[in-house]
């Protein structure tokens, strides 16, 4: 890589302005829209501004803040050492993702995914750094940092991404104190200092006008170690005449305000022409009738209890009030469904003055997702490009192993320790932005009710887990069922469990009375199985090579006697278990009358011989 010229610098940033400085003027328009500028009617004349645009931005923006972040990483096959290891690295994932939030919030920002849901939204873009930072001190932490993307400039090449610079302004004192050098006196440096913030496949630089404030530095990074992507599916298109891109440049990246822009100005007009007219409805214009007509009145005549003297010939009377169109409240009615169509209807924010069918509901979802689909979209872009970002740093043998900790995607909490050999060995990962809503789980569970029922399923257990509901691990959610199963078909496994939880909670009299239970329980089963294998009554003795059922082991109640308890076997014979033994077949050969033996039959005495239970005679 050749070495780096402040000059070069600034000038790539200043250039890629100049192509793209529609674009960024409708970002600072849409921005201007959402801060509800004051609308201006006009001297003399009432001004309203409405508040559609923030409400219906803020509404956005919440949906994508609130959406459940679902970090995945497919099956790629049924043995379960290759999902374990693409569980370890959906951990490694989340853990640097909550590590990453952490120190934003650390530093006075909002999370990351706010701040994405926020860009996204009112710049129709998205932009920033991921970078894993190792210390003087060799501890590695994660830095995560959105960018403006009003503020962002990059360049490409046929490799992709080639350069990427954000250039915000700072004081003198912020530069000075942030990077630790001296910048001189203060003479042009009032209105702020432009910092150039600077990455390449390589290095990273961070300049001001005429000099490096940060030398070159290696990020480590095989690539440009920035995300940045626009939202919407058009891309950069080229009209008609050439004579420049300006008018479709503007377009390239969709806001909220996209089919609305337009649309609250003629708003603000209308609300604007009735606040004056009920403005003047309160203080009519007078006409004044006199001989000169000159007079004019001293007192208000508006204020309760005025008395005005007039002359003979004198007069006065109220001008009258100026009306609407009749055409106005169409033209308003218009424009404000022109306003939902664009956005999101009103009775998304529960303005409803009857009750909707289940058919106008998921109508009314399906209008919402069309608005919100584009912005789900590229925040899962964004995601990806960060998890990516991170994954390729941390398998480049540059790191140790990292403690990291969150919430899977089962929402059970994880610290532990992983290496970055074990996130190497792991699958692509997915990400999915969702928005966790009653109704929706219903509709899950229903859709993987219908996949697995019947005699012939739609689909395997596994699969409905991973793709319909989407848990994480799904061996483990399989064990944890079969041991359900197995508690609520075996009643000493149900006992068992009875015992613990009595321990656990400190009722050792109930804990007491369940261990009584579990070993009449086995003795129970124990002394069928005897009489089963053995053939007889009570007393006969258990047949030889016979395994009694072990009894239990393990911690005992106060005063439970005998031996210590030890969970259920999990694997018990069929008569353990409860299940009766099977019926028996006729035997085919000859009939015989009863009580004559069979052609070549055994009989008792030899049977108990041949098995070791009776000794030989004499």
């Amino acid at each position: 890589m050749a070495k780096r010229k402040v000059e070069d610098i600034v000038r790539m940033v200043e250039d890629h302005y100049e192509a793209t400085e529609p674009l960024r003027q409708r970002m600072d328009t849409d921005h201007q829209l959402y801060r509800l500028e004051p609308y201006d009617a006009g001297d003399g004349y009432q001004s309203y501004t409405s508040n559609e645009a923030q409400t219906y931005a803020d509404k956005i923006i919440a949906w994508l803040t609130t959406a459940d972040l679902i970090v995945r990483i497919p099956p790629s096959g049924n043995p379960r050492n290759s999902r374990e290891v693409n569980n370890k690295k959906e951990r490694f994932l989340i853990g640097a993702l909550r590590a990453a939030d952490e120190r934003l919030c650390m530093r006075l920002n909002p999370p990351l995914q706010s701040q994405l849901a926020w860009y996204i939204a009112l710049r129709g873009w998205y932009a920033g750094r991921a970078l894993l930072v190792k210390r003087n001190d060799e501890e590695t932490y994660v830095d995560v940092t959105p960018w403006d993307p009003m503020h962002t400039y990059w360049g490409t090449d046929s490799e992709g991404l080639a350069w990427a610079c954000y250039k915000v302004k700072k004081t003198k004192s912020e530069i000075e104190s942030q990077y630790g050098v001296r910048l001189g006196d203060d003479r042009g440096m009032e209105n702020g200092i432009d910092v150039y913030d600077f990455y390449d496949r390589e290095d990273n630089f961070v300049a001001v006008p005429h000099r490096f404030v940060k030398r070159r530095t290696r990020h480590g990074h095989d690539g440009v170690p920035v995300f940045i992507g626009p939202v919407g599916a058009g891309p950069l298109v080229q009209s008609l005449e050439w004579s420049s891109i300006e008018d479709t440049v503007e377009d390239f990246g969709e806001s909220v305000f996209k089919s609305t822009r337009n649309l609250y100005e003629k708003h603000n007009f209308m609300m604007s022409v009735m606040l004056e007219l009920v403005a003047r409805s309160r203080r009519q214009g007078l006409k004044i009738r006199s001989r000169d007509g000159g007079k004019v009145l001293e007192e208000d005549p508006y204020k309760e209890g005025t008395e005005i003297s007039l002359a003979q010939g004198e007069d006065i009377e109220p001008l009258g009030l100026l009306g609407m169109a009749k055409e106005s409240g169409a033209y308003m009615g218009m424009v404000s469904g022109e306003m939902q169509r664009g956005s999101i209807p009103h009775s998304v924010y529960g303005e409803l003055q009857f009750q909707l069918s289940g058919f106008a509901i998921n109508t009314l979802k399906q209008g919402v997702e069309t608005v919100l689909s584009p912005k789900v979209m590229a925040l899962e872009k964004a995601y990806m490009q960060i998890c990516n970002l991170l994954t390729d740093q941390y398998i480049s043998k540059r790191f140790k192993a990292l403690e990291l900790s969150g919430r899977d995607n089962n929402r059970m909490y994880f610290s532990e320790k992983i290496t970055p050999s074990r996130v190497k060995d792991g699958g692509d990962v997915e990400i999915s932005i969702v928005a966790r809503l009653p109704q929706d789980d219903m509709s899950k569970y229903s859709m993987a009710q219908i996949a697995r029922e019947g005699q012939t399923p739609l689909m395997p257990d596994l699969w409905i887990r991973d793709n319909i509901l989407g848990v994480q691990d799904s061996d483990q959610t399989e064990d944890a069922i079969k041991e359900q199963i197995a508690e609520r078909t075996l009643p000493e496994a149900a006992t068992w469990s009875l015992y613990q939880a009595a321990l656990k909670q400190g009722r050792d009299d109930l804990a007491q009375m369940y261990f009584g239970e579990l070993v009449a329980m086995l003795l129970s089963k124990s002394k069928m199985l005897n009489e089963t294998l053995g053939g007889g009554g009570a007393g006969m003795p258990p047949q030889a090579g016979a395994v009694p059922p072990p009894m239990p082991t393990g911690p005992m109640p106060p005063g439970a006697g005998g031996p210590p308890v030890m969970p259920p076997p999990g694997v018990m014979p069929p008569a353990m278990a409860g299940v009766p033994p099977p019926v028996p077949t006729p035997q085919a050969g000859p009939v015989v009358p009863p009580g004559q033996p069979r052609p070549g039959a055994v009989g008792e005495e030899e049977r108990l011989r041949r098995m070791g239970l009776v000794g030989p005679r004499g």
